[in-house]
């Protein structure tokens, strides 16, 4: 997804917000949800004609799939399917390893998962949600994979400077289950 396509549902999500407080105003009646009464003197509004259908500027356009916002294994899982990251159990590993499940200062501040860095001056990648951090994994670490032994592929390309690092994801990847498609 873009960043310009983020915005877009990031803004949509925001107008959604912005209707909640309406519904929340609403009163319960024998389980169905009745509108608070108007005042005596509120205007009636008569519509001669069906209105428009809503257009969104084109900044606004909406892809028909909205963020996950929460961070745990189920989601993480829902977005490494989302942008078809390879070996998604082995990712989730990899993940969890590298964040503390999801607790460092890293993932909760710079919502990186990987511990990414910039090649030009080792400093860390920080994100403006996790998501963003999976796709960042997706296009500058799995390009360069083309199938086979993933734990040889993350040592190949010396993905971490501690040697023992895929035996560590593998005892946390055999651990997990994905979930049913």
């Amino acid at each position: 997804m873009t960043c310009m396509r983020k915005v877009k549902c990031f803004a949509l999500g925001v107008i959604l917000l912005t209707a909640l407080p309406a519904l929340a105003e609403r009163s319960v009646t024998d389980g169905a949800i009745q509108p608070d009464p108007l005042p005596a003197s509120a205007p009636v509004a008569r519509v001669s004609k069906p209105a428009d259908p809503l257009v969104l500027p084109e900044s606004m356009e909406f892809d028909g799939v909205l963020p996950v916002t929460e961070l745990n294994l189920e989601n993480l899982y829902a977005v490494l399917a989302k942008y078809n990251v390879k070996c998604p159990r082995i990712v989730a590993a990899q993940a969890l390893l590298e964040t503390g499940h999801f607790t460092s200062q890293l993932c909760m501040e710079g919502h990186n998962l990987f511990g990414l860095r910039h090649p030009s001056d080792g400093s860390y990648y920080t994100f403006d949600n996790w998501e963003q951090s999976v796709k960042a994994y997706r296009d500058d670490v799995q390009y360069k994979y083309n199938g086979g032994d993933y734990y040889a592929f993350l040592s190949r390309i010396g993905y971490a400077e501690d040697k023992g690092y895929t035996v560590k994801v593998r005892r946390i990847a055999n651990q997990l289950t994905e979930p049913q498609q």
